[in-house]
């Protein structure tokens, strides 16, 4: 059995746009962060609770499929359903709702619990089991493949790791990570084509003024264009691996 549903209302402010006029998917997945912190402060597990208790959440992997992005000004809705514990792993799904009750996107992700002293993962205690309403016995994981990595890049941009990057937990936000990639991606694809899933895995992290580089692969089918994304550090180790899936 899952957990307890906690829903949100947006509002698709100017500030979340594209030129079309549609949220960017950066916006969206920084709904879903605002969300997931929502929750846990409301059920006395967010940021206050796990600082006392030298800890904190990583995020490890996501898959994110958008039917129809909503558009500025549109109130929309978004659900958050803590799934499963699995040894130091957290599985937790959502759903964007229109103002019709509609689905029109859903995400899986994937977190690990970490002692943020001894930066190691720390198994998830029965507190979070109780705070979230998850069954003690439900362990089964969202599965999300792993993402392969490629050698041959068509195109590449360079970053420098800014302070407005770094999130509570000292990390960059996870969704610069995306938008490094994105802008990765050749104009005309962006302009042509929608952005409708993209995977992502998190690897290595990354700290205020460094220098990154965001590498794309991309193949063209009949139908759409699949790009393959790594975003790498200075010293060329990889940080993150994304794919993005773009159709007509």
């Amino acid at each position: 059995m899952e957990g307890i549903v906690t829903s949100k209302e947006y509002s698709i402010n100017y500030y979340d746009i594209d030129y079309k006029r549609k949220a960017l998917i950066t916006s969206i997945i920084n709904y879903f962060g605002d969300l997931s912190m929502y929750q846990s402060d409301t059920l006395g597990v967010g940021m206050d609770y796990l600082e006392q208790n030298k800890l904190a959440w990583v995020l490890y992997k996501w898959d994110i499929t958008i039917d129809r992005y909503p558009l500025y000004g549109e109130k929309i809705v978004i659900k958050t359903i803590p799934h499963s514990f699995r040894k130091f792993y957290a599985y937790r799904r959502y759903e964007i709702l229109d103002s019709n009750g509609c689905i029109i996107g859903r995400a899986n992700s994937t977190w690990f619990l970490i002692n943020t002293e001894k930066r190691r993962p720390i198994r998830v205690s029965d507190g979070f089991y109780k705070a979230y309403g998850i069954d003690e016995n439900a362990n089964d994981e969202i599965v999300i493949d792993s993402i392969e990595d490629f050698e041959e890049v068509h195109s590449d941009k360079e970053f420098v790791v800014r302070y407005s990057d770094i999130d509570t937990n000292r990390h960059v936000n996870n969704a610069k990570y995306v938008s490094w990639a994105i802008e990765s991606v050749p104009l005309d694809i962006v302009l042509h084509y929608t952005l409708k899933r993209i995977k992502v895995e998190y690897l290595k992290e990354t700290t205020y003024g460094h220098v990154i580089k965001a590498l794309t692969e991309i193949n063209e089918m009949e139908d759409r264009i699949v790009c393959r994304h790594k975003i790498v550090n200075d010293e060329g180790k990889k940080l993150t691996l994304l794919e993005s899936t773009w159709e007509k």
